[in-house]
């Protein structure tokens, strides 16, 4: 059986690397969360500057304007692949993020089962001497009834 004071102190260490590993999932969380919403600004944008350029196409437009806004819309193009890429990685990092809490949170949770488990066995060490202790006084009692009647 575990010393219960070296459990708590492993169970305190447990509990800060718990705390430590959820704080950094939850900030992927939110960095991706941010991530996402660039990208659906960016997606946006070009939703509406393509809007835009439909809009002003119907009335004409030079060859010259039209190879700048092709670049212009290539240019969104690739933000928007590296955006992808981003979250990409991003997603990588929130799941291994997610993994070592995970792995954190089993790791407290057995250290506190077996912190339970060990008060359970010193709980009932300590009623079995408190019911012999008992047994030890009823037979006394009854001894000292039967001398008495000698």
């Amino acid at each position: 059986m575990a010393d219960l004071k070296q459990l708590a102190i492993v169970r305190d260490m447990a509990q800060q690397k718990e705390r430590k590993t959820l704080q950094a999932f939850s900030a992927a969380q939110q960095q991706m969360s941010a991530l996402q919403q660039q990208l659906d600004t960016l997606q946006q944008y070009k939703k509406d500057y393509v809007q835009q350029i439909m809009d002003t196409g119907q009335q004409g437009v030079t060859v010259a304007n039209l190879v700048l806004l092709q670049n212009f819309l290539a240019k969104i193009d690739a933000s928007l692949g590296q955006q992808r890429d981003i979250i990409s990685r991003s997603e990588l990092a929130m799941a291994s993020r997610r993994s070592e809490w995970q792995k954190s949170r089993q790791y407290l949770d057995s250290i506190s089962h077996l912190i339970n488990k060990s008060e359970q066995e010193l709980a009932a060490i300590e009623q079995k001497k408190q019911q012999k202790l008992a047994d030890e006084f009823a037979m006394m009692a009854h001894y000292r009834k039967l001398k008495a009647k000698q």
